[in-house]
């Protein structure tokens, strides 16, 4: 769904339109279980209690330490101490002020989670011209309320204008500069790394739609 947004830049007013972009997904076999006669079949989940979830059934709910349920309205985000974190409201009720021109660095340093085509319906000629010489902007962009102050990133190219929404990149990059540590030593990180097996989820987020 397209959203309006309103952003300030040097005291100057544009007006934005930005549309989700689908990612394209390469066409993939899928296996499928017949019957004897031939008849396709369909995976089915039961439950303890006998009742049966065709695919596509979709369930959630949240419990107390005690086991109790928990409405949903009554989950709150906290911190690592428990506290709650505050709501920020949702930007396109009020105009944001763009940030920048940015390092390019910046961008790097972030990983892409959602890309919006951008169609301007008023958009001032300075920040055109900014944007069209290769400049990026970050700028606030939460389309509904929450708890994340991730950011977003305004540029262009040659294809036209789009907004980026990002999280900060938790990995450590390196480089061929770096020097790259002895046999035994690979071998004792090894082993310390497979002796816990939530190494691999400390920094990264992984999603059930991009594992094969």
């Amino acid at each position: 769904m397209p959203i309006l947004v309103d952003i300030d830049h040097q005291g100057a007013r544009s007006t934005l339109l930005v549309t989700p972009l689908e990612r394209l997904r390469p066409r993939q076999a899928r296996r499928v279980a017949v019957d004897a006669q031939g008849r396709p079949c369909r995976a089915v989940w039961q439950t303890w209690d006998g009742l049966s979830l065709p695919p596509g059934s979709v369930a959630q709910g949240y419990e107390s330490p005690d086991g109790s349920s928990v409405p949903h309205a009554d989950v709150v985000a906290t911190d690592a101490a428990g506290q709650p974190l505050r709501v920020l409201p949702a930007t396109p009720q009020r105009p944001q002020r763009l940030e920048g021109p940015v390092p390019v660095d910046e961008v790097l340093a972030h990983v892409v989670t959602k890309v919006y085509g951008v169609t301007a319906e008023r958009l001032d000629p300075a920040l055109r011209q900014s944007l069209q010489q290769g400049d990026v902007y970050r700028v606030p962009f939460r389309p509904r309320a929450g708890t994340s102050a991730a950011p977003a990133f305004l540029l262009a190219n040659a294809a036209g204008i789009f907004l980026l929404q990002a999280a900060p990149c938790r990995l450590e990059w390196i480089t061929r500069a770096q020097g790259v540590a002895d046999a035994e030593d690979d071998e004792e990180l090894d082993e310390d790394a497979w002796a816990n097996d939530a190494w691999a989820l400390d920094d990264l987020q992984v999603s059930e739609e991009d594992t094969p």
